[in-house]
């Protein structure tokens, strides 16, 4: 078997001229091809090998300090892995981040599109989706699934160990062993020619960028203002985050500053998105979203059939402003005059803001909380039971 070359795998024509830039963060970005998970691996091998159920699994991460004697043998060291916080981990800085983040939070979980599209565009992650068969069915549940995970993970307190974000979070990480496993055993991949599934270069750049640096600059053009504390306390949330899902302590973001670095060198990578790329993000502007739910089928259907194409043409257009434009272009996303619609709802939230900060929308706890109810109860998720959890 050949060995396999990551600067290859990495599969950037101008890696050179990058790395001679920015040597240390080309490098582990490089590196990290060919890493998956070993502690999330074990408790996949653990399950084939030993016969341990899912549903065992899942029943464990319900209430994990009660029952977590009940855990086999390599689910019983992630779990103390994942509990055992790293030296860094403030719990009030991090809980300070949920916070911030969702004195805006239904607006800013609709950047969650920009962190599926970023995503997509990675050729390895393309393919892991391709291969569980679900390339363009799916998406809308796909889309749920994700942003119930993201609303769940970020917010305030949740993410401590033990409760529901945590817990959730582990299960993400499980999903994705579960998914390199398949890939690797069933699906024919490649890792001399592909790296590892969801490896951890995918993975740190799907955290630091995907989920925290994107979405930043996405409410900013949208006029969400924070402070340098609110934004680093928000870094420091998505650093939490990324450590429970099993990103290496070398490829995981700091601050605020080095995050945005990593997501800025990545973009200065000329990656090639190939066709799958392109159909998953195809997909998701026209199959992400679904008009009048809870309506009378007719009724959805016609708004769907007349609404839907005028919709997924804006949606795309807008997402052009916040991709590096190369990018844009090979993930086939076309810039109309249509972006420009962007601008309009810049007035709206900023007036929303200097009503929160006269006192005119009530405590920003009071805020917070109704965030969190509108949209945990828009994406299907109980918001009472979750922050019990």
């Amino acid at each position: 078997m050949a060995t396999p070359d990551p600067k290859a795998i990495l599969d950037a024509d101008n890696w050179d001229e990058v790395h001679e830039l920015h040597p240390d963060v080309v490098d582990r970005l490089t590196a990290g091809v060919l890493r998956g998970d070993p502690l999330a691996q074990a408790v996949i091998d653990e399950m084939h090998t030993d016969g341990v159920h899912w549903r065992d699994l899942l029943h464990i991460l319900e209430a994990p300090d009660e029952r977590i004697d009940q855990a086999p043998a390599a689910f019983r060291a992630l779990l103390d892995a994942a509990a055992t916080p790293p030296a860094w981990y403030e719990p009030s800085l991090v809980d300070a981040g949920a916070k911030a983040l969702w004195r805006f939070g239904s607006l800013q979980q609709s950047t969650l599109y920009q962190s599926l599209i970023y995503g997509y565009q990675s050729p390895a992650f393309a393919r892991s989706v391709a291969a569980t068969g679900e390339l363009t069915e799916g998406t809308l549940n796909r889309l749920v699934r994700t942003g119930q995970w993201v609303a769940v993970a970020t917010a305030p307190g949740l993410m401590a160990p033990g409760r529901r974000g945590w817990s959730d979070t582990v299960r993400i990480r499980l999903i994705h062993a579960m998914v390199r496993h398949f890939c690797i055993t069933e699906a024919g991949w490649s890792v001399t020619d592909w790296g590892e599934p969801i490896n951890q270069t995918y993975s740190a750049l799907t955290i630091s960028g995907g989920f925290l640096t994107l979405p930043l600059r996405v409410g900013k053009d949208l006029g969400i203002r924070y402070s340098r504390a609110e934004l680093e306390a928000i870094a420091q949330l998505w650093r939490w985050i990324g450590w429970v899902i099993g990103v290496d302590e070398e490829l995981l973001h700091t601050n605020l500053k080095d995050a945005q670095q990593l997501f800025d060198v990545a973009n200065e990578l000329n990656f090639e998105p190939d066709e799958t790329s392109k159909e998953l993000t195809s997909a998701l502007f026209h199959n992400g979203f679904q008009i009048g739910a809870g309506l009378p089928a007719p009724i959805t259907m016609a708004l769907n059939a007349t609404l839907k194409p005028a919709l997924a043409t804006i949606f795309e257009s807008a997402s052009t402003r916040w991709l590096p434009p190369a990018l844009a272009h090979k993930a086939g996303l076309t810039r109309t005059p249509l972006h420009h619609l962007v601008d309009a709802v810049r007035p709206v939230v900023r007036a929303r803001e200097l009503a929160r900060t006269a006192g005119l929308l009530g405590a920003d706890q009071k805020v917070i909380e109704r965030e969190l109810r509108f949209t945990f109860g828009s994406l299907g998720l109980d918001y009472d039971q979750a922050m019990a959890g």
